[in-house]
């Protein structure tokens, strides 16, 4: 939810979802013995492993999907499916994965998109402290994943993945005889197998309109190929693991000098955006409203948030078909609508704020499977009409919210630039809203 330090405010639900701090996040396990590591139980039903042609393979991983993959329009005119993976080591040794590939399994397993050394360590996340895309006995983490399509591709029904892994066996006894010299480690084994089917969700991405007013916002913290704290934010809670921010936007607003603030940092009356009104993106009903929270000073995270107050004062919104939109770390006492209120697209909900677990102003925003912003699945959505200007290409000028004098953006203006329809922003795109 929010993000920088400004966008680490966007992390904000990311906040949110880092809501309790890193706490969130399932918490490295405990060294002990070789044990499989638990994992969230497949939430939708899958089929079978394997094809009516392929041997079963005994694996030293077990992978389960968090949920379908929900396909997206993104502003590269690209649609984009983000999904995750669990993925437990259940051996007794060491397993390295070498290359994960993703199939079309409704169509001769065509392949889709592959991810193979530096670029998938970058994509996963292990909940252990192993270095790169390694999980020792009974460690287990996350692969973060988006294969695309051009936009007139059929759309598989369902996935399927080839993993190549190498296991890597115990070291031998340390010699301390005369020569005082470590064995080598015994060579790698690898291994290769595909299976792991993942449904593709047939529900397209709802449509909204623009939660903003203005020019030149920028999409901190969204999708989908980089692992941003939204989109790498996995929750546990009840002994659930969801994603809830994977198409999440923090949303900060750049001035006429590409610049997020003037004035004094730890004032939010120097962030111009700040206060402007968050209007609803769809007719609706609202079923959840928080408010009263104090505004938090800007650069830096507070202390003492929990999963309530991570999402600072917000409004959760029925907008239909199982979907619920949600808008984040509002001002207090800004809030226009009550629990059962009939809201319309346009319709103000309240001003752009620094409550709850942010270290800047920014909205939050998201659609998710449930009315519960941390209990639930992320979906995707598209906004109706918007103007790219750009994208910025140093992050971390956006979560500098320190620096007295605040720095300008480089905004690379041939990139994603130009009308779009129906189209997902992407991370760090600049945008207009009319």
């Amino acid at each position: 939810m929010t993000t920088s330090r400004g966008m680490r405010s966007a992390v904000v639900l990311a906040a949110v979802l880092v809501a309790c701090g890193t706490a969130c996040t399932a918490p490295p396990p405990a060294r002990g013995p070789a044990s499989p590591a638990p994992v969230a139980s497949p939430p939708i039903p899958v089929p079978g492993p394997t094809g009516p042609n392929e041997a079963p393979v005994l694996t030293p991983i077990a992978v389960f999907p968090l949920a379908e993959a929900a396909p997206v329009l993104g502003a590269d005119d690209r649609v984009h499916l983000a999904y995750d993976l669990a993925i437990a080591n259940q051996s007794s040794q060491d397993v390295h994965l070498r290359s994960v590939v993703t199939l079309d399994g409704s169509r001769a397993d065509a392949t889709l998109s592959t991810l193979r050394g530096d670029a998938l360590a970058r994509q996963f996340r292990p909940a252990g402290d192993s270095a790169g895309p390694t999980l020792r006995p009974g460690e287990y983490g996350y692969l973060f994943l988006d294969a695309s399509l051009a936009p007139d591709a059929p759309l598989p029904t369902r996935l399927r993945h080839r993993f190549m892994v190498a296991l890597q066996g115990a070291q031998a006894p340390e010699d301390v005889g005369p020569r005082d010299t470590d064995p080598p480690p015994p060579p790698a084994q690898d291994l290769e197998f595909t299976g792991v089917p993942v449904g593709v969700s047939a529900q397209p991405a709802v449509q909204l309109a623009p939660p903003l007013r203005g020019a030149k916002w920028v999409v901190g913290n969204g999708c989908c190929d980089t692992i941003t704290p939204h989109r790498g934010a996995t929750l546990s809670i009840d002994g659930t693991v969801r994603a809830p921010e994977r198409f999440a936007i923090d949303f900060v607003q750049l001035d006429a000098a590409d610049q997020l603030y003037s004035g004094p940092p730890i004032n939010t009356a120097s962030f111009a955006f700040f206060g402007v009104d968050v209007l609803s993106a769809a007719d609706g009903t609202v079923v959840g409203v928080k408010d009263g929270l104090p505004e938090e000073t800007p650069g830096k995270l507070p202390t003492g948030v929990t999963i309530e107050t991570a999402g600072g004062n917000h409004a959760v919104v029925d907008i239909g078909n199982g979907r619920f939109a949600f808008y984040a770390h509002l001002q207090p006492g800004s809030l226009r609508v009550r629990v059962g209120d009939r809201v319309r697209a346009g319709d103000v909900i309240g001003l752009l704020g620094n409550s709850g677990n942010t270290d800047a102003p920014h909205l939050h925003f998201h659609v998710m499977d449930g009315p519960l912003p941390l209990q639930s699945n992320g979906l995707p959505f598209v906004f109706t009409a918007f103007t790219g200007q750009g994208v910025v290409g140093d992050v971390s000028v956006l979560t500098d919210t320190t620096s007295p004098v605040a720095r300008v953006a480089p905004v690379d203006r041939s990139r994603l630039a130009g009308p779009h329809r129906a189209q997902l922003p992407l991370d760090l795109q600049v945008v207009d809203f009319g």
